[in-house]
């Protein structure tokens, strides 16, 4: 058996502490110790390594063996900003939190004319790239109303053509943080998983309706499933019979619609064995579709989302969050800045090639 380098060793060890750190929160050594099974004489090193480096701090002191204080570990809580974004044609969120994703900071920006709402839009974030909250920037997920391919390319059916996002990817990128396009829907059911009615499923699909079109947002095995080309999902693309002419299922008049809907839905989740279905309707706020569709599959549990008009957001931040962990566990975290002033230049982040978002 080829022996471990002693590099590599070490940088095993010390993912395993800053996992039990961003998993856990706060810790002592002696728990370390506990839950990596590593020495204490290990622990000992690695977090004062890390904390010269300014990546975790010492919160404060509690009783220890002996009577003796033990020093209680976090991350250093400016280790850097996590920032999601949901777009819609008149409605904007940007969210922002640390990195482990608790402490977080909203804005909603409105304005009827779509160029307005994309200068509202440029200003909060670069507003955020000057004064974050959380320190430096690391990781920017945008959900967007339109299926995206592997490389991030939109494809269609966009909601949302007339949306430059490429002077946002350009201040993101040059202030040296990821930049990442994800469709809303599917950041839907992130937010479900993580906030919202699917806390406790790994096997669930979220109904989204909004005032930019109608798609199902799929989590399946602990990950979201885009398909085999990022369209996984699309209803658009879907047809009904109406008056004997397959037609759109989202160009259908209100009840015809709902009556599409109900079957459609009824049948995936069969297709699909699933037993959770979320549905949520920001675009009228009519849920009577939870009520036919639990009468065609009663099977099923049929929810409303526990979530209001900004769950898109949240999943584009918990997509951030899991992102830059990922980020930071592969290559080892950027330092937080010092005390002092830090410099304009900081090291670029490379997006994680993150197929498998749970």
């Amino acid at each position: 058996m080829e022996p471990v380098q002693p590099s590599r060793l070490r940088e095993h060890n010390r993912q395993q502490v800053l996992w039990q750190l961003l998993e856990h929160g706060s810790l002592s050594r002696g728990e370390l110790a506990e839950r990596t099974g590593l020495s204490a004489v290990t622990i000992n090193a690695i977090t004062k390594d890390l904390e010269q480096q300014r990546y975790v701090m010492e919160i404060r002191k509690t009783e220890g063996a002996a009577g003796r204080p033990a020093g209680i570990l976090d991350l250093h809580p400016q280790l850097g900003t996590l920032i999601g974004i949901d777009c819609q044609p008149t409605d904007l969120w940007v969210l922002s939190s640390d990195v482990r994703g608790e402490r977080q900071q909203r804005q909603r920006l409105q304005a009827e004319q779509l160029p307005d709402l994309q200068r509202q839009l440029l200003n909060a974030v670069d507003q955020l790239l000057r004064a974050p909250p959380f320190g430096p920037v690391r990781q920017v997920t945008v959900s967007f109303p339109a299926p995206v391919a592997e490389e991030g390319a939109l494809l269609e059916p966009n909601s949302l053509p007339q949306f430059d996002l490429a002077p946002l990817q350009a201040r993101v990128t040059q202030a040296g943080a990821a930049f990442v396009v994800e469709n809303d829907a599917n950041l839907r059911a992130l937010g479900e998983k993580h906030h919202g009615a699917a806390t406790d499923h790994d096997n669930f699909m979220v109904l989204v309706q909004r005032r930019s079109g109608i798609g199902l947002g799929l989590y399946l095995d602990g990950a979201i499933y885009r398909g085999s080309d990022g369209r996984a999902g699309e209803l658009a693309l879907a047809r009904w019979p109406y008056r004997r002419t397959p037609t759109f299922v989202e160009q259908l008049p209100t009840l015809p619609r709902q009556e599409a809907l109900t079957y459609l839905v009824a049948a995936i989740a069969a297709a699909l064995d699933l037993h959770l279905v979320i549905v949520t309707d920001d675009a009228s706020g009519d849920h009577r579709l939870d009520r036919r569709l639990q009468q065609v599959a009663p099977q099923l549990q049929v929810v409303p989302s526990p979530l209001d008009e900004s769950g898109s957001a949240l999943g584009a931040l918990a997509a951030s969050r899991l992102r830059y962990a990922q980020t930071m566990l592969a290559t080892g975290p950027a330092p937080a800045p010092p005390a002092a002033p830090r410099p304009a230049a900081r090291p670029t982040l490379p997006p994680a090639p993150l197929r498998r978002l749970s």
